[in-house]
Parts: C-alpha cells; sequence; structure tokens
C-alpha cells in the first residue's frame, strides 16, 4: 500500500516565529541540525520567508498560495567588545526601511533590537539585529508574478541600499503548492 503524503502547508505560526525568533533561534536551529525543519529555522523560504535579495534563492522563487508569508530584511550592526546595545540603537534608530510590492508601498513593522548570539559569523565581536517587514496571510498575495523592492535610508536620508526581486505565488495545487 501506498501513501501520499500532503505537503506541509506553512502556517501563520511558521511566518511569525520566522520573523520573531530567526536572528537567534532560527539560526541557531539551522547550524546544528542537518534538516532545517520547523520554525524558526528557514533555509530560504521553505518556511515562508521572502527576502529581497537579488540574485538569491529567493529572486525568481515560486511560493504556495496557501501558505502564509513573511516578507522581511535584517539589519545587523556591531564591533567589538566594546560595542553596547545603546550604540546599536543609535545606528539603527537612524534607519528607515521601506518595502513596495507591485509598486505600492507595503506597511511593514519592525522588531525589537536583540543581541545576536553569533557574530562572528560577520568578523564582530558583539552584534545586535532586528528585522522588518510583514506577515502575509494567504489571501494578501495574489496567484502571479509579484516584484518586492526594499530601500534603506540612514538618519540623513540617504539611500544605503536597495534591492529587488521578482517572484511568483503558485495556484492551490500547482507547483510549489505541491511539494513537500
Amino acid at each position: 500500500m501506498t501513501s501520499s503524503a500532503a505537503p506541509r502547508r506553512i502556517t501563520r505560526g511558521d511566518a511569525t516565529a520566522v520573523f520573531e525568533a530567526f536572528g537567534n533561534g532560527g539560526r541557531a536551529v539551522l547550524q546544528h541540525s542537518r534538516v532545517a525543519q520547523g520554525a524558526p529555522a528557514d533555509d530560504f523560504g521553505t518556511r515562508g520567508s521572502i527576502r529581497p535579495f537579488g540574485g538569491s534563492p529567493w529572486d525568481g522563487a515560486a511560493f504556495c498560495a496557501d501558505d502564509w508569508h513573511v516578507i522581511l530584511i535584517a539589519d545587523f550592526e556591531g564591533g567589538d567588545h566594546s560595542f553596547s546595545h545603546q550604540d546599536a540603537e543609535r545606528i539603527m534608530q537612524g534607519l528607515t526601511v521601506s518595502f513596495s510590492l507591485d509598486g505600492n508601498p507595503l506597511e511593514t513593522r519592525r522588531t525589537a533590537i536583540r543581541r545576536f548570539l553569533d557574530p562572528s559569523g560577520f568578523d564582530l565581536d558583539v552584534a545586535y539585529y532586528f528585522q522588518q517587514g510583514r506577515i502575509m496571510a494567504p489571501a494578501d498575495l495574489t496567484v502571479g508574478p509579484h516584484r518586492l523592492e526594499v530601500d534603506v535610508s540612514d538618519s540623513a536620508g540617504q539611500q544605503d541600499f536597495h534591492d529587488a526581486i521578482t517572484f511568483t505565488i503558485d495556484a492551490s495545487g500547482t507547483g510549489a503548492c505541491t511539494a513537500s
């Protein structure tokens, strides 16, 4: 007897966990497990993240219309052992992050500034991060192609970063909705 298991859908809880915990808990799961199974670990969108980095695995990717997603970006700031939470706040509070989806502004929210537990990957002794983005219900992203852009500006209004991707939302029962 053969069984065909339905693909595991990405839930609101999965997307929320990636948004709130990926920078520490999720990274720990990815670094210490051979399998990235379950939130808050997210290896390139398999748990719902859509990050606007051109040329990345998210650029040109297909996602399922039945799933929850989180559109987001993270900022990391740090330095030597003298770098403090107050130093990070001073830098990060001056940043403006703006997303647009299909040419329309996308309202987002920012997580609290948190200590990053693995700064050595960024060649830092101490680091802090926040994520900014939006959790998207299945009905928030229509079936078909989309363009996601992000701009980050500093406190003087100077653009520090701009990037964009295209991605597709596949209809229920097709493409990304059939993968497990």
